[in-house]
């Protein structure tokens, strides 16, 4: 069964193309989002396998919502999209929580790949970001990452 997904980004037009996106390869967009508290409320009931989230978005930011997910239904991967290819937003994330950092200009190439990998228990993060890789564990919460 291919894994359902939650597609929170508050742009329309860029929802709209990753939600081809994602179901061009075979995966199920159980919903759409438009800010951060709209993304909590649906994945609480819908209970996706996956939430794919924007990292700047109205009333609770991308890594907002994966915290409070993460407390909640930890059992939920998170994949976040964002502009930043700064180290230090990367670790941010990691440490939050997120299995996926994926840079918008790369979310063509690299979405589904990063979907793919946290979906198999591993650590995705986009491979342009220089000086950060990452070694995924499947067995542990969390990839070791090294700047």
């Amino acid at each position: 069964m291919p894994p359902g997904a939650l597609l929170a980004e508050d742009h329309p037009l860029v929802r709209k193309r990753l939600k081809a996106l994602l179901e061009r390869d075979g995966i199920a967009v159980l919903g759409e989002a438009a800010d951060g508290q709209e993304a909590l409320r649906l994945t609480q009931a819908l209970r996706p396998e996956m939430v794919v989230l924007d990292l700047e978005m109205p009333v609770l930011n991308g890594l907002e919502v994966v915290r409070l997910l993460q407390r909640s239904l930890p059992e939920i991967k998170c994949v976040l999209l964002t502009m930043h290819a700064e180290a230090a937003y990367v670790v941010e994330a990691l440490e939050a929580g997120v299995r996926a950092y994926v840079l918008k200009s790369q979310a063509a190439n690299d979405l589904v790949a990063a979907i793919r990998r946290a979906e198999a228990g591993g650590v995705f993060v986009s491979p342009r970001i220089s000086g950060v890789t990452t070694s995924a564990d499947p067995a542990g919460p969390k990839g070791t990452l090294s700047l």
